[in-house]
Parts: structure tokens; C-alpha cells; sequence
């Protein structure tokens, strides 16, 4: 078992000025090479021993520290050196989840991926280095990593090590699908004409099947919650496709889906990441192994 559980991170506090201005996490070359479906990647961090990041050359340092660290912030939420959720943990170690960062579509890292895809690795979500962007963190209009991370996180783990809470099919009816359910005026297997007016949900991308339009509709939630959707700007670009773009809203609207999110039997993360982590744990807080 490669995760994080009994021994926290430690970084000794040896400069009182030190601030968390960087993230202590290590890019190391790709351990992977042999593989045909991770043969075109050449660096890798690895977040809690339980989430995997392997960068295309193109893709900065930078940027792949960036999104590693985002990954980390929502695994360990409070920053203290540990998963949050030990389970979930197991879980996305047990499935390889990989979050795969592609210099740009079709590029050789994407198609060698796609073209020798198994089911000894999961990826739920990709990024490109367009999508990435380090000088602004939480950028809705410059940033995809926030959603992609969580389409990992909730897709490889949450929806299978928890079904009858995040399973995302309608079968069965986890309460996320009830939430939907309730957020889209009803219960859509395909996308409808049009939804009903009551509905503040309503993705009209055909492809997006019901389980597509789930995971995003958990992405909306955790997003609006953690407040990084509040702007005016950015709820007009989004209102056609969802419509409570600030934690109060979510909060007096979505009743099952806030008491969702924030349950803390849940272990979902409540505060935004900023794209460094580096986690403090002083002497006195920790044995030392």
C-alpha cells in the first residue's frame, strides 16, 4: 500500500520568516516509460502516495507542480500531511487513479494514453497545458485544474467507494442523482428540449450522458461551496448552464446537495485550494519515525 495514513509530512520550522510561498512536493522522473500507455510522458509527482500526475514534455514544471498541489489541497484539505479520508484514499491507490497533463489535444502523450487504455490505471478527467495556470490560481476563465482534479478524485473514488451516496447512474438513486434529480426539475436519462423553469442545473451538451451530467453537477457544488465561482463575471458566463454561483445560494436553494457536500462524514473538501501546498507539522506535534 503506497498511501500516506500514520506519518504526517513534516517540515521542520527552522527560519521564523519562512512562508508558504512554494509547494514541497517532488517532480521525479517518469517511472513509467515502459509502459506503451505512459511511454510519452516524461515527469511525475506523486500526491499522498495516492494520486498520480504524469506531465508531456512542454508541460512546465510549474504548471505540473501547480496541479499537483491543487490535488493535494483537496486529498488533505486542512494541510496538516495527511489524507483526509484513508478510505478514499485505498481507493484511488487500489485503481492507479492517474490525472494526465497533455501538452495539447491529440499530442503524442494523449494518443499513445488512448490508444493503450486498460483498466490498470484510472482516469476519469485530462488537462492541457492551456488549462493550466499558475500565476492564477482558481481563474474560472484561466484554470481548468480545480474541475479536472475533482472529476479524478470523485470519479476514480468517491462514486464507487460510496455509491449509495455519489454513484452517478440513475439506477438506484445515490443521493447525488436524487440531488440532481431535484436541481434539473426531474429525472433526465437524455438531455430535454428544455428544462423546466424551476430547474438551476441544466447542461444541454448532448454528449454528456446522465453520469457525465452527475459528476458535473458534483464539480458545480463543491466549486460554488468553496466560493471560487463568486464573481459577477464569472456567474454570468456560467448561468447558462448553472445558476447558484455562491455558497449562500447553494446553501438556501440546493438543501440536499449543500447538506451533501457538508456533512463532514463525508470528507468532501470545503476550503479552495490555491495551488501550494506544503504542509507544517511542528516538532512537538509529531513522533518522529
Amino acid at each position: 500500500m503506497r498511501y500516506l495514513m500514520a506519518t504526517p509530512f513534516v517540515l521542520l520550522m527552522v527560519n521564523a520568516s519562512f512562508s508558504q510561498t512554494t509547494s514541497c512536493l517532488e517532480i521525479l522522473p517518469n517511472p513509467n516509460l515502459s509502459s506503451p500507455a505512459f511511454q510519452e510522458f516524461d515527469r511525475f509527482v506523486e500526491v499522498l502516495g495516492v494520486l498520480q500526475f504524469y506531465a508531456e514534455p512542454g508541460v512546465s514544471d510549474a504548471q505540473l507542480l501547480h496541479a499537483a498541489s491543487i490535488g493535494a489541497e483537496l486529498l488533505d484539505n486542512n494541510e496538516d500531511g495527511l489524507i483526509d479520508d484513508v478510505e478514499l484514499g485505498e481507493q484511488l491507490a487500489n485503481v492507479n487513479a492517474t490525472m494526465p497533463l497533455f501538452l495539447a489535444e491529440n499530442s503524442p502523450a494523449e494518443q499513445a494514453m488512448m490508444d493503450n487504455f486498460d483498466d490498470t490505471f484510472c482516469v476519469h478527467a485530462v488537462l492541457y497545458s492551456d488549462e493550466i495556470a499558475p500565476d492564477s490560481p482558481l481563474d474560472w476563465f484561466a484554470e481548468a485544474s480545480l474541475e479536472e482534479i475533482l472529476h479524478t478524485i470523485n470519479g476514480c473514488g468517491h462514486t464507487e467507494l460510496y455509491p449509495s451516496m455519489f454513484a452517478l447512474w440513475p439506477a438506484g438513486a445515490s443521493q447525488l442523482a436524487q440531488a440532481m434529480d431535484l436541481a434539473r426539475g426531474g429525472q433526465f436519462l437524455g438531455i430535454p428540449g428544455s428544462y423546466p423553469d424551476e430547474a438551476w442545473f441544466h447542461y444541454t451538451d448532448v454528449t454528456c450522458d446522465y453520469e457525465c451530467q452527475a459528476i458535473e453537477y458534483l464539480y458545480w457544488a463543491l466549486a460554488t461551496n468553496m466560493g471560487v465561482l463568486n464573481s459577477p463575471e464569472i456567474c454570468d458566463a456560467i448561468a447558462e448552464e448553472w445558476e447558484l454561483c455562491s455558497p449562500e445560494l447553494l446553501a438556501s436553494v440546493d438543501l440536499m446537495m449543500y447538506s451533501i457536500i457538508t456533512n463532514p462524514l463525508n470528507k468532501l473538501p470545503q476550503q479552495a485550494p490555491d495551488g501550494v501546498y506544503c504542509p507544517v507539522v511542528s516538532v512537538s506535534e509529531t513522533a518522529i519515525q
